[in-house]
Order: structure tokens, then sequence, then C-alpha cells
């Protein structure tokens, strides 16, 4: 089993980045796509997103970490509409509209993450062939349409339970620049967008399941 410190460290530089309250995984934009709610899809375990013998994202499954995150703070609302007739009472109250949105601050900074979060359309990292040093480069340019995926924000309370919320449908932006620090970190700004799966039969599995072990994990 593994401890709460490798949910935590497992495949970032603890060196250079330090540990905030939650770390965040995305899923291969291909699996949302092709998988709807089968098993390589939507988990049904915390165990479909991560080992939890040793704190390692289910990659086979197109999950991986995006990195630590400094904040998390989720909001989730709804409106109404007030249908009222001439000279009478209201009539009635129907639903508007609602959203539901995930703020972030990322901290672990990879080519591959930044791809991730600002819709690169290259594939992976490209080696520069003869750079006098071993280098690589992603491209990233004007996307022309939005892709969807699904989020995963991982996290081990004081009691050491592990608590992963899944969210079916999203749609990662970066909310402003990056901010460089005097420890050598880089933070971004991200904001994730959730919307509705309506490839799923039950209105009620729409969006999100939340996870948590029923004992500590060390």
């Amino acid at each position: 089993m593994a401890t709460a410190t490798d949910f935590n460290l497992n495949g970032v530089d603890a060196d250079q980045f330090l540990v905030g309250p939650a770390v965040i995984l995305l899923q291969a934009v291909s699996n949302y796509t092709t998988s709807g709610d089968e098993a390589t899809g939507m988990p049904r375990y915390i165990d479909d997103v991560v080992d939890v013998s040793n704190g390692n994202p289910m990659s086979a499954d197109g999950w991986s970490y995006l990195g630590y995150t400094e904040n998390v703070a989720m909001s989730r609302n709804r409106t109404t509409v007030q249908h009222d007739s001439d000279q009478e009472a209201r009539v009635k109250t129907v639903h508007d509209t609602w959203e539901n949105t995930l703020t972030v601050t990322a901290l672990q900074t990879t080519l591959e993450n930044i791809q991730a979060w600002l819709q690169g359309k290259s594939g992976d990292p490209t080696n520069i062939v003869g750079a006098p040093t071993a280098q690589e480069y992603v491209r990233l340019g004007n996307p022309t349409d939005i892709d969807y995926q699904r989020v995963a924000i991982l996290q081990v309370d004081d009691s050491d339970y592990l608590w992963l919320y899944v969210f079916r449908k999203g749609n990662l932006r970066p909310t402003g620049g990056p901010t460089w620090t005097r420890t050598g970190r880089v933070e971004w700004p991200l904001q994730i967008d959730f919307f509705s799966d309506t490839r799923v039969t039950d209105v009620d599995d729409r969006v999100l399941r939340a996870f948590k072990t029923t004992s500590a994990i060390s």
C-alpha cells in the first residue's frame, strides 16, 4: 500500500516544486472521445485512475499527472427564471443555466503539461535536430476547436484518507500568464469549465463522481 507521501510526490521533482494541497490528473483526449462510459473511460473505482499500491497514474487508461496545485476552488451554481403573468402572482420558477468550474494554480511545468493546458496540437515534445545542446520544443497556435477531457483531483486528507474527484467533461484553459517566483517555481493560473456528459443515460451521473477510501492509506 502506498503512503500519503507517495501520492504527493510520485512523478514530480520534489526538490524543485513545493507540495500543494492536491494533485491534478488529466485523461488523454482520445479516451474521452472514444471510450464513452466503458472501463477505460469514466472510472468506476479509484484504482481506475491511480495505482493505490504505489501512487502511479493509470497511464494505460490515459491518465497522467498535470502537477501540484497551489489552490483548488470549485464553484458550482445555477440560476432560475421567474415566469409571471400580468397582474398575477408568480406562476412558475424554472432552471435557467448552471455552471461548474474549478480554479487552480498549477506548480509543475513541463513541456507536456504546458501543451496539455494550452491546447497544443503537435503531439509529444519534438527533439530539435542539430541543436548545439539536446533540446526539445512544442508548438502552440490558435486552436480552432475545443478539446474536452476528463479531469481528476487527488487529495490525501489530514487523516490519510484518499479522496478522488473525477469530472466527466472538462475544458482546461489558462486565465493569465505564468508567474516566476524566487523559489524557482512557475505558477500558472488555470480554470477548468465542466459540462454535462449527455452520452450518459443517468442524468444524476453526468458531471462528477467523488470517491473516498474507507480507511487510511498509510
